[in-house]
């Protein structure tokens, strides 16, 4: 006989298995420290080459006001502002991203250990059946 509760405990472990297991799979591996430290490095990686490519843009749109600066010969000023601005927009960057994936790997815990509290009850479920089957058979005898 199938064991109906038991079988609601699984089904919600495979759909939990299929689709948020792999995203909060990282937060069993690491620390939450290792864990954002990690997603702080990728983003200052992709922060910067983003940086690059705004500027990039930005300095084809402003082509003009740009060759009057560098025939002024304000290239420090230049530099600075550009340098400044890289600054002001990586610690923004990185402080959204501390935020976003402190919250993310909290998520991530708290569903990893619903996870595991379903997993325990339904190992509890099938524990109990075992005793109940050799005192069921013990009887018999």
């Amino acid at each position: 006989m199938v064991n109906e509760e038991r079988l609601r405990h699984m089904i919600k472990l495979s759909q939990f298995d299929e689709n948020e297991g792999k995203e909060c799979k990282p937060m069993t591996q690491y620390a939450r420290k290792d864990y954002v430290s990690l997603q702080a490095l990728i983003s200052f990686v992709t922060g910067t080459i983003s940086y690059v490519l705004l500027f990039g843009l930005w300095a084809l749109y402003s082509m003009e006001g740009l060759f009057e600066k560098i025939n002024q010969m304000e290239i420090r000023e230049a530099v600075m502002s550009l340098v400044l601005s890289y600054l002001v927009f990586m610690v923004i960057y990185l402080g959204a991203t501390y935020i976003i994936f402190n919250v993310k790997y909290t998520d991530g815990r708290r569903k990893v250990k619903k996870y595991y509290a379903s997993l325990k009850k339904v190992n509890q479920m099938y524990e109990r059946e075992e005793r109940l089957k050799t005192t069921n058979n013990t009887e018999w005898e």
